[in-house]
């Protein structure tokens, strides 16, 4: 990584983040555990796993994983006791106490309930799908999905009223992915899915609200060659032909480049390589009668490689997809910067913690593994999880947002392949009462600068690892701050364009006081983005 030609001061950043002295010793700390508010427009997944963590993270969100298969044994079962843990004490009353709102991701039919008996757990079309949902105002068992949904937000409302239907249905039982297939119905079948849940649930509790299964949006534009997207497209025909009420929020998991989350909000441009990138799912919520419907990023991520833990190969998990723990901090400022300036209504980190070691897959969390959920050992938080308290503390839940970009030419039309391409600096700004928090970061593999025109009475710099320095206006009024170049370049299948980075380079807040709600974003060379 680049180092920072800005002079930042030892001291951490005052009630954020715990004394930083050098990279080495910065690369074990993380922010306090003090307890925080919660942003409403911020999610963190699985956080009872690590409570103090998640309390202290600023997220005012998280998600459950709730198994239908688990939770209802038998058709005579309701497994009160789901949130309980090995002491008696109920995870899910203690994480709202401590003022996290939780959304629950449903999904896995029972044995019992299948359709179809014998195929993978959890994926068969649940029986009686298609029954009446209730027998005049009395539940109707023979719709066993409408019944366990029925009561599932009956027992919980007021603690759990947001329910994601199924994760990833659009994955299919073949393929490279087939690991992550949780549906084997089709189109239509998921659809009624949606619509059972929705007036069972809301029949039981009228604040329920019922968030589509998480859509993995690469994945289905691989299915259509780049040309189309085969199972959303199915599914907006049939919305288009059946009605948007089934459903409340649309959700979207993305990984990895920030730059994908403005896109699949607003559209790549127009001349983008594969037709699919061009529109985005705003318009094409429009397009299918669900134009009011927010959108939620529901899990958001960029994996490192770099950590050793148990079970891990650092060195072999080094595979041009994962990148270095430092780079993911700077991704988590970029990827909430860009998230909430393009529109989504909130945005769900992946995850809090890391599954138990040796890990299977990916280092998931901003914090490494314990099996204590009340451990409250700081090292255990990666770069990332710090930068992720500065996004609770001057990103999320601002009043004001707004989006601005240096743009470089492309007379090669690089962005066919890379659609922000001509995006060479970012600066996004966040509005809090009289504070404004701009994020800058670069995006060019050469040393850039933003110049800042100064509308507080003070200001300080912070990074992504939380030290902070005061910083002053130059003789023009302006803040000046050099941004190191970015260095993370895709190299496989085909790999990124040159001069494109998928990950810019060191990120910073600049943090001024005293900003008058209505002051003008006026930075040397920048122009507002709103759209495409």
């Amino acid at each position: 990584m680049f180092h920072q030609t800005v002079a930042l001061a030892t001291a951490s950043v005052a009630a954020l983040m715990s004394a930083r002295t050098s990279p080495s010793a910065s690369a074990q700390s993380v922010g306090t555990l003090a307890p925080r508010p919660g942003r409403d427009n911020l999610g963190l997944n699985e956080a009872f796993k690590a409570m103090p963590f998640g309390t202290a993270s600023g997220a005012g969100w998280t998600r459950w994983t709730v198994q239908w298969f688990n939770m209802q044994r038998d058709p005579d079962e309701f497994n009160t006791f789901y949130f309980t843990d090995s002491k008696g004490e109920n995870v899910l009353d203690a994480q709202i106490k401590a003022g996290m709102k939780v959304a629950a991701m449903v999904l896995g039919t029972p044995e019992w309930a299948a359709q179809t008996p014998g195929l993978k757990a959890g994926t068969s079309v649940p029986k009686g799908l298609y029954e009446p949902v209730f027998n005049g105002t009395v539940i109707n068992p023979m719709n066993t999905w409408g019944a366990f949904m029925y009561r599932l937000a009956q027992e919980y409302a007021g603690r759990m009223d947001v329910f994601e239907i199924w994760n990833e249905v659009e994955i299919p039982a073949t393929g490279s992915n087939a690991v992550y297939n949780t549906w084997a119905g089709s189109v239509d079948d998921y659809y009624q899915l949606l619509a059972v849940a929705s007036e069972a649930a809301k029949a039981a509790n009228p604040s329920a609200r019922i968030v589509t299964s998480p859509y993995s949006y690469f994945k289905d534009k691989e299915a259509g060659g780049g040309e189309s997207l085969p199972w959303f497209d199915a599914f907006a025909d049939v919305v288009k032909a059946k009605g948007a009420e089934a459903f409340d929020v649309v959700a979207l998991n993305l990984y990895r480049n920030p730059h994908d989350l403005w896109d699949r909000y607003h559209g790549g441009v127009d001349i983008a390589a594969e037709p699919a990138d061009r529109t985005g799912f705003r318009a094409r919520l429009e397009a299918m009668g669900a134009g009011s419907k927010p959108i939620w990023l529901t899990e958001i991520n960029a994996m490192p490689f770099d950590d050793q833990v148990p079970g891990w190969d650092a060195k072999g998990r080094e595979d041009g997809f994962r990148i270095t723990m430092a780079e993911q901090a700077n991704y988590v400022l970029q990827s909430h910067a860009l998230a909430l300036t393009a529109g989504y209504d909130k945005v769900f980190f992946q995850a809090l913690q890391d599954d138990p070691y040796p890990v299977p897959d990916e280092l998931w969390g901003l914090v490494r593994f314990d099996p204590d959920m009340q451990n409250k050992d700081v090292s255990r938080g990666r770069l990332g999880y710090g930068a992720y308290q500065l996004v609770g503390e001057h990103i999320a839940g601002a009043s004001r947002t707004e989006l601005h970009v240096r743009k470089r030419p492309d007379p090669k039309k690089q962005a066919q392949y890379a659609s922000r391409f001509e995006w060479a600096q970012h600066l996004a700004v966040f509005h809090h009462g009289d504070k404004r928090a701009s994020v800058v970061w670069n995006g060019t593999d050469e040393v850039s600068t933003v110049a800042l025109k100064a509308s507080g009475g003070s200001a300080i710099l912070i990074d992504s690892e939380g030290r902070e320095t005061p910083l002053a206006a130059d003789g023009d009024g302006r803040l000046v701050v050099s941004l190191p170049p970015a260095s993370r370049h895709f190299d496989l299948f085909g790999g990124d364009p040159p001069g494109y980075f998928y990950i810019g380079g060191a990120t910073y807040l600049i943090v001024e006081a005293g900003v008058p709600a209505d002051a003008p974003v006026d930075a040397t060379g920048f122009v507002r983005q709103t759209g495409k």
